[in-house]
């Protein structure tokens, strides 16, 4: 009879912790978004781009696990050998969830702490002062654009404080943002790019 009552209760003990365990919502797996800050922190650059033009122009990052700087250098030769203008943006970031229309990417938004341009000669900052209509551009020196230059494509850090961008790292360890839109206009999120852009490799 204790050794039947022993048995009855055993097994009442396994069918009850077998139902503890079925009635515990399994836990998910930790879910890792791909790239992440670290991923990104470094140099990253593009290679000459050569637009079709007779001019180009050559993309260079640095990134840490919260800040990014952008150099974009305009030439006046398709060789990328004879520089134009260089816009320098830097500022800080945050990347969100994973993109719903890019596969492996992850969405991201980069912030506009400052904004300049400087021209690298004379013709160029005449050319400037056109473009963003109102002097004060002088070969060789850094003129602050946060304020806008319509003829660039650079909207006023008032209005636009941020570019919703997209941020994709793929198998080869190639760095893609999104592809802009001819507008230039990523200043809110429905104006995130749907494509990725321009190949960026490790410097």
């Amino acid at each position: 009879m204790l050794d039947t009552r022993i048995a009855l209760m055993s097994f009442v003990a396994l069918v009850a912790g077998c139902g503890s365990t079925q009635d515990q919502p399994p836990t998910p797996p930790t879910a890792t978004l791909s790239p992440s800050p670290a991923d990104l922190a470094g140099r990253w650059g593009s290679a000459c781009v050569d637009p079709g033009n007779g001019q180009a122009f050559r993309l260079l990052f640095d990134l840490t696990e919260t800040t990014w700087s952008l150099a974009y250098e305009a030439f006046a030769d398709a060789a990328c050998a004879t520089p134009s203008l260089t816009v320098q943006i830097d500022g800080g970031y945050a990347l969100g969830s994973a993109s719903a229309v890019v596969a492996g990417a992850r969405e991201g938004r980069f912030d506009f702490a400052t904004k300049t341009v400087t021209p690298h000669n004379a013709g160029v900052a005449d050319f400037l002062a056109q473009a963003c209509g109102r002097p004060g551009f002088v070969a060789g020196e850094a003129a602050d654009i946060t304020g806008g230059c319509a003829g660039l494509g650079a909207y006023p850090v008032t209005d636009c404080p941020s570019d919703h961008d997209i941020v994709l790292l793929d198998d080869a360890g190639t760095l893609h943002f999104g592809a802009r839109p001819q507008d230039n206009n990523m200043c809110t999120p429905d104006k995130r790019p749907t494509a990725p852009g321009l190949p960026l490799t490790r410097r």
